[in-house]
C-alpha cells in the first residue's frame, strides 16, 4: 500500500514540472537556511560546556557604580586573587590570569611570529579548565618564572616535528621563556583558546610595572570553582565584607563583587565576555533562529498555498477515488506522501547544499562550526519530518473531505473550493511578505547603523594614520629621530596606543588628595607631547602635553622630584563638577597607577577611546615613556607605498628580532564592529533568501489564477480590453496583500529594531523613509513577478485561450 502511494505521488510530482520545482527550490533553501543557523546556534550554545566542573566554575566580576551609571567587567585588580584565597578558604581552587593579545613571539633570528591568545596563568588554571598535557606536568610549569606550555598546534608552528621542550622563546622582546610542556588544543567552543599557557609568576619581568596596585586594571581577571552544593547566593555576605575591606567608597560610589557563571560569560555583553572572545548578545541567537524558522515557515507556506491551489484540478480525482472505495485516511496518506516525496528530496539537496556552505561560513565567521554527518543526517531528518506534516498535513486533509457527487460535476462547484478556502491563502501570502519586510526593514537598519560608525565623528583624525608595535621604549627616541627623516611622515607621536586601542590602562582617579576614599572610575591614556597634532585632537583650555613635561619625569629624576602633568577629557571636567573646562586648570588630582598626584594643565574635546556600543568615559592622559607600545604616524597621501617601505626599514634597524606590526587606524576601526558586519552580511542573505522564496511562491501562484482565468481574459480581449488593463486586474489582488503585510509588518519591525538599536549608546534614529523604501520596493518587486505571468496571459490571441476552454 505505501509503495503504491509513494508511486502515485512520484507521478503526480513529474506532471507537474513548474509546481514540483518550485516546491524543491523553496523548501531545499529553507531546510538549508535552517539547518545552518541551527548548526550555528548549537556551537555558540556549546561554550565551555566541555569543562567537567563547568557548572561550579565563576568568575569574581567587579561593578563600580557612580550615581545612575555602572561599569561591569570582568577585568579585576590582580592583588584580588591572593585576597580571595585568604578570606575564602573554603573555596578549592582560586586562580589568576592576564590575557593578553597580538604578542610578537621571537622562535630564531630568522622566525618572528605574531601569537594572538597568550595567557599568563597560575597553577590551578590547569584543573579548572581541564588542561590535558601530552608532554609535561602543567601544574609544575606554572609554577615556575618564565616557563611556558604551548598547544601541539603552536608547536608545530615553530618547530615542526621537532621536540619543543627545552626550547627557549622570547615574547614581546621583554620575556625570555622556556618550552616546559606542551597540552592539547584547545576546543574551538571556548571562551579560552589559550595557544601558550605562561607562568604567571613570569608577569614580574613582562610587565614593567608591579602588579600588587588594587588601583590597576589591565587583563586581569580571578577565576574560582565553588564547593558541590553551594551557590553564588550563599557568599553574598561574605563577598560584601571583601568590598568593604579591599575597595573603598564614597557617597554615591559602590565597588560590587560578584560571582559570574562561566556559562554565562559568552552570553553577556555587560561583562564583554573575555579579552579572547567577545561576548555575544542572546538576542543574537534568538533572532537567527527565528530567522531560519521563519524562512522555514515560508517555504512551507508555499507548499500550503500551491497545493491548495491546485486541489481544484485534482478534485475528480479524489471523488473517483472514494467512488472505488478508498476511505479519508488512505487519502490523506496519499497526499502526505507527497510532501514526505517533496521534503525528502529537499533533505538530501539540503545535506548536499550544507556540506558545501558550511566551510564558506566558517571562514566568514571566523568560527569552526562542525558537522558530524550522523548528528546533521538526524537533524535533518527531524526537520524534514517537521516540514513534511507542516507543509503537508493541511492539504492532505483538505484534499481528502471533498464530497465525490460534487467533485465529478465540475471543477469549479468542487468542494466549495472557491468561496471557503481564498482567505486562507491570501492571508498565508500576507503572512510571507510579512515576515519578508520585517527581515528587509531590519536590514536597511542594520546598514544604515554600521554605515553611522563609518562616518561618526570620533573626535579624532583617522585617516592616513597607521599605527606600529614598538617592542622596546628604550630605543624609541632614535627610532623616532630615522622616522621624522622619511619624507612622507608629516606627524608622529609614541604612545600605549591610538585612541580606540584597548591597551587603555583602567584606573581610578582621586579627585582630592586629601580625601583617598573619594574615587572616579576613569581610563588613563599615555602619550607624548606630538599626540594632538598627529591624531588631530582638539584643545579646549589650557596646554596639552609638552616635551618638557616628559624630560621632568625622567629617570635621572629622584621619584619625589618628579611633575608630572595630566591633561583631562570634558566628561571628566563634568564629573568633577565644573561648569567650564578653564575651572578645571590648576587643579591637582590623584590616580590610581602608582598613586602619581599632579596638576591639570589643559583640556581636550572628548573623543571616543573604544567602540560606539560604550559611551565616552572621563579620561586622564600624560606623559609616562616606559609604556609606550606603540607609534602612531600621520602620513601625506602620496606614495604610501614607499612610505611605508621606508618606516618598516627603519623599524628592522632599531628592531632587527622583532615582528614588524603595521595597522591602519580605518581598519582598526573596522575591527571593533566586524562582529555586527558579519551578522549584518548573513541577515541580508537570509532576507534576500525569504524574498525570493516569496517570490517564488507568488509566481506559483500567479501563474495557477491566469490558467484558471484563460476564458475570462480571452472574453475581455474581445470585449476590447487592453493588455495594460488586464495586467492591472490579475496584479492588483496580489498588490493588496503586499499593502497589507507591509501594514502589519511596520510596528513590529520598528518594536525589534528600536530594541536593538538599544545596545549601542551611539545610535541612528528608525525614520520613516524607512519603512517607505522598503514598501515601494516590496511592491514593485511583486509588480514585477506577477506581471511577467499577466502580460504574457493578455498578448495570447483570445481565439487560443477561448478554444482552450
Amino acid at each position: 500500500m505505501l509503495r503504491n502511494y509513494f508511486k502515485i505521488a512520484w507521478r503526480n510530482l513529474l506532471k507537474h514540472p513548474a509546481t514540483t520545482s518550485i516546491h524543491l527550490i523553496g523548501l531545499t533553501l529553507g531546510l538549508t537556511t535552517c539547518l545552518l543557523i541551527l548548526l550555528f546556534v548549537q556551537n555558540e550554545w556549546g561554550y565551555d560546556r566541555h569543562l567537567k566542573q563547568g557548572d561550579r566554575i565563576y568568575r569574581v566580576n567587579l561593578i563600580r557604580t557612580t550615581g545612575a551609571e555602572a561599569e561591569k567587567s570582568g577585568i579585576t585588580p590582580y592583588p584580588l586573587a591572593p585576597a580571595m584565597r585568604t578570606d575564602f578558604a573554603d573555596w578549592p581552587k582560586v586562580t589568576r590570569i592576564h590575557a593578553d593579545r597580538d604578542l610578537s613571539v621571537l622562535v630564531s633570528p630568522q622566525k618572528i611570529l605574531k601569537e594572538d591568545n597568550v595567557v599568563f596563568a597560575e597553577p590551578d588554571f590547569i584543573d579548572l579548565f581541564d588542561i590535558e598535557m601530552v608532554e609535561g606536568n602543567g601544574k609544575n610549569v606554572l609554577a615556575e618564572p618564565n616557563k611556558v606550555i604551548l598547544t601541539q598546534k603552536t608547536a608545530q608552528k615553530y618547530f615542526g616535528s621537532a621536540s619543543a621542550l627545552g626550547k627557549t622563546l622570547r615574547i614581546s622582546n621583554d620575556l625570555k621563556v622556556q618550552v616546559a610542556g606542551v597540552m592539547r588544543d584547545m576546543p574551538s567552543q571556548t571562551n579560552f583558546p589559550v595557544t601558550m599557557l605562561v607562568s604567571f609568576v613570569s608577569m614580574k619581568t613582562f610587565f614593567s610595572f608591579g602588579i600588587d596596585q588594587w588601583g590597576l586594571r589591565s587583563g586581569g581577571s580571578v577565576f574560582t570553582v565553588l564547593p558541590e552544593g553551594k551557590s553564588p547566593e550563599q557568599y553574598a555576605a561574605r563577598l560584601r565584607q571583601a568590598e568593604k575591606k579591599y575597595f573603598s567608597s564614597r557617597d554615591g560610589e559602590t565597588s560590587t563583587l560578584v560571582l559570574q557563571p562561566l556559562h554565562d560569560i559568552h552570553f553577556n555583553p555587560d561583562y564583554e565576555g573575555t579579552i579572547l572572545t567577545a561576548a555575544i548578545s542572546p538576542t543574537y541567537l534568538y533572532v537567527f533562529g527565528a530567522v531560519g524558522l521563519f524562512v522555514l515557515l515560508i517555504a512551507c507556506v508555499n507548499f500550503i498555498n500551491m497545493s491548495t491551489a491546485r486541489a481544484m484540478t485534482r478534485a475528480k480525482e479524489v471523488g473517483v477515488r472514494k467512488v472505488i472505495g478508498a476511505t479519508q485516511g488512505q487519502l490523506v496518506w496519499q497526499f502526505l506522501s507527497e510532501a514526505l516525496w517533496l521534503t525528502g528530496i529537499s533533505a538530501l539537496l539540503s545535506l548536499l547544499l550544507t556540506n558545501f556552505l558550511l566551510p564558506v561560513v566558517n571562514d566568514f565567521l571566523q568560527k569552526q562550526i562542525t558537522s558530524e554527518w550522523l548528528q546533521t543526517s538526524a537533524i535533518l531528518v527531524a526537520l524534514a519530518l517537521f516540514t513534511a506534516l507542516l507543509a503537508g498535513l493541511y492539504p492532505a486533509f483538505f484534499l481528502a473531505r471533498f464530497r465525490p457527487i460534487r467533485a465529478l460535476k465540475t471543477a469549479t462547484e468542487a468542494g466549495g473550493l472557491r468561496s471557503g478556502r481564498v482567505w486562507l491563502r491570501q492571508g498565508l501570502v500576507v503572512f510571507q511578505f510579512s515576515i519578508s519586510l520585517i527581515l528587509a526593514v531590519g536590514v536597511l537598519i542594520i546598514y544604515r547603523q554600521m554605515n553611522y560608525f563609518r562616518q561618526k565623528d570620533l573626535g579624532f583624525k583617522r585617516d592616513a594614520i597607521v599605527t606600529v608595535a614598538i617592542p622596546d621604549s628604550k630605543k624609541m627616541v632614535v627610532l623616532g629621530q630615522s622616522l621624522r627623516q622619511i619624507p612622507g611622515v608629516e606627524h608622529l607621536s609614541f604612545a600605549l596606543g591610538a585612541p580606540t586601542s584597548p591597551n587603555n590602562f583602567g584606573t581610578d582617579m582621586r579627585p582630592d588628595p586629601a580625601n583617598p576614599t573619594k574615587k572616579i572610575n576613569i581610563s588613563l591614556k599615555l602619550a607624548d607631547a606630538d599626540y594632538l597634532k598627529t591624531y588631530g585632537l582638539k584643545l579646549v583650555a589650557g596646554r596639552f602635553l609638552e616635551h618638557r613635561d616628559t624630560v621632568a619625569i625622567s629617570g635621572s629624576i629622584p621619584e619625589e622630584k618628579r611633575r608630572y602633568a595630566f591633561v583631562v577629557n570634558e566628561n571628566t571636567v563634568k564629573a568633577l563638577g565644573y561648569a567650564k573646562p578653564e575651572q578645571i586648570l590648576g587643579r591637582r588630582i590623584r590616580v590610581g597607577i602608582n598613586d602619581i598626584e599632579a596638576e591639570v594643565v589643559g583640556v581636550v574635546k572628548d573623543f571616543h577611546t573604544s567602540s560606539l556600543h560604550n559611551p565616552i568615559e572621563p579620561m586622564v592622559m600624560m606623559n609616562l615613556p616606559e609604556f609606550y607600545y606603540s607609534v602612531g604616524l600621520n602620513l601625506r597621501t602620496s606614495n604610501y607605498t614607499g612610505t611605508m617601505a621606508a618606516i618598516e626599514t627603519a623599524w628592522k634597524e632599531m628592531y632587527p628580532e622583532s615582528l614588524f606590526d603595521a595597522k591602519f587606524l580605518d581598519d582598526s576601526l573596522q575591527e571593533l564592529y566586524q562582529d555586527e558586519q558579519r551578522q549584518f552580511a548573513l541577515l541580508r542573505v537570509f532576507a534576500g533568501i525569504a524574498l525570493v522564496i516569496c517570490c517564488l511562491g507568488l509566481w506559483g501562484l500567479a501563474t495557477f489564477t491566469i490558467e484558471r482565468r484563460t476564458k475570462e481574459i480571452g472574453v475581455r480581449k474581445v470585449l476590447g480590453a487592453s493588455v495594460t488593463g488586464i495586467v492591472a486586474l490579475i496584479s492588483k489582488d496580489f498588490l493588496k496583500l503586499v499593502l497589507l503585510a507591509l501594514v502589519i509588518a511596520t510596528p513590529i519591525a520598528w518594536y525589534a529594531m528600536e530594541s536593538w538599536l538599544k545596545e549601542f549608546s551611539y545610535r541612528i534614529d528608525v525614520e520613516w523613509w524607512v519603512f517607505g523604501l522598503v514598501g515601494v520596493v516590496s511592491i514593485l518587486i511583486a509588480f514585477a513577478t506577477v506581471s511577467f505571468q499577466s502580460i504574457k496571459a493578455a498578448l495570447m490571441n483570445p481565439v487560443t485561450s477561448l478554444r482552450s476552454e
